[in-house]
């Protein structure tokens, strides 16, 4: 006999009502034919066999019941065994949803339930990668210069086997890498402090171009230094944005600093503002090594390093680029890079006022 479907019924009580008057019709007319095939009657059956005859009819309700309900009884096990597995531990059963009914309901909100819960153990999973990472390079930046300066305060201490020229030496040395731990510092401060939706910025309206101009200048020392020069070239009209400018500063600046320090093989660096449709857009060009494609994407990343080698000598702390896309994103801005023989080249877009 072919199962009943009920699919389309939204309710499983009336589900299960509309099965057991089936069961029940089914029943009746099984037994109207019986009484029909073999004459019987009712007046003259004794009480031993009216009994009889009311198991029979239950057995063959129940027949009809379990029968009709297989489907209804099957999913219900599929979903029953689904949480078990849940419940072990395993994450990736996905129950079918099947009808509108209570049970459809369940198995819905038992998905939902499972995504959210993988979702859950996903973050937490990345947030311990990246506390594990984040300790492990730390550890490493801090060690590096820390073991410096303790070998070279240990000289120092022994006055009968240095000059005073020595000395002196090893003490700029020291105080270079305290330097240098102590930009570690601020800049994992920053990088922490300027996460997106944990800072509030204070934003006012300026000109970009104005703004770019200060910034460039307050890096003609270093760019002096590198033996570099600087092209600029920003757009004919105003370009207002509403910024916080200490913050927006610190982004930028980080980009031209970088361009100074890996762009110091080619002769200049270059600084443009342009118009985009609705935003401003600030590029920061330099010429050094071609920043790989698979690197790409990385270089904004905390602690991310091209030339791999972590050495403080080849690069600064690993979260300039880092502390920059914290800023834009925080201004609703975007960030990205490319890099090929035209030069490498960091985009800023923020939108306009």
């Amino acid at each position: 006999m072919k199962r009943v479907k009920f699919r389309e019924i939204r309710s499983l009580r009336v589900k299960l009502t509309i099965y057991a008057l089936i069961s029940m019709i089914a029943t009746m007319l099984i037994m109207a034919v019986a009484f029909s095939v073999f004459q019987l009657h009712l007046m003259d059956m004794g009480i031993n066999n009216m009994a009889i005859l009311l198991i029979f009819s239950l057995l063959i309700f129940t027949a009809f019941f379990l029968l009709i309900s297989y489907d209804t009884i099957l999913y219900l096990k599929e979903i029953i065994i689904g949480i078990e597995r849940m419940k072990n531990g395993d994450m990736t059963v996905e129950l079918q949803v099947e009808g509108e009914d209570e049970l459809a309901i369940i198995a819905n909100s038992i998905n939902e339930m499972r995504l959210r819960i993988a979702g859950e153990a996903m973050t937490k999973r990345i947030a311990e990668q990246t506390k594990d990472d984040l300790i492990t390079n730390v550890a490493h930046d801090l060690r590096t210069p820390l073991t410096s300066i303790i070998g070279y305060l240990d000289l120092v201490k022994r006055d009968d086997i240095l000059t005073p020229e020595q000395k002196d030496k090893y003490i700029r040395i020291v105080y270079d890498k305290a330097k240098s731990l102590e930009n570690l510092i601020e800049d994992l401060f920053d990088y922490t402090r300027y996460e997106k939706d944990k800072f509030k910025i204070e934003c006012s309206d300026f000109d970009l171009n104005q703004f770019m101009i200060q910034i460039v200048d307050e890096f003609y020392p270093s760019l002096s230094e590198k033996e570099l020069t600087c092209v600029q070239d920003f757009c004919p009209e105003p370009l207002m944005v509403c910024c916080d400018g200490e913050l927006l500063a610190r982004a930028v600046g980080n980009l031209v600093n970088n361009a100074i320090k890996y762009g110091s093989d080619g002769k200049q660096i270059e600084v443009y503002t342009k118009k985009k449709g609705s935003n401003a857009v600030i590029q920061v060009v330099n010429y050094g090594r071609i920043i790989p494609k698979e690197d790409l994407e990385k270089v904004f990343e905390k602690f991310f390093r091209v030339e791999g080698s972590r050495s403080l000598k080849t690069g600064g702390t690993g979260l300039g680029l880092a502390i920059a896309k914290n800023i834009i994103e925080l201004h609703k801005g975007t960030i990205q890079a490319e890099s090929g023989p035209a030069g490498t080249v960091f985009q800023v877009e923020l939108p306009l006022v």
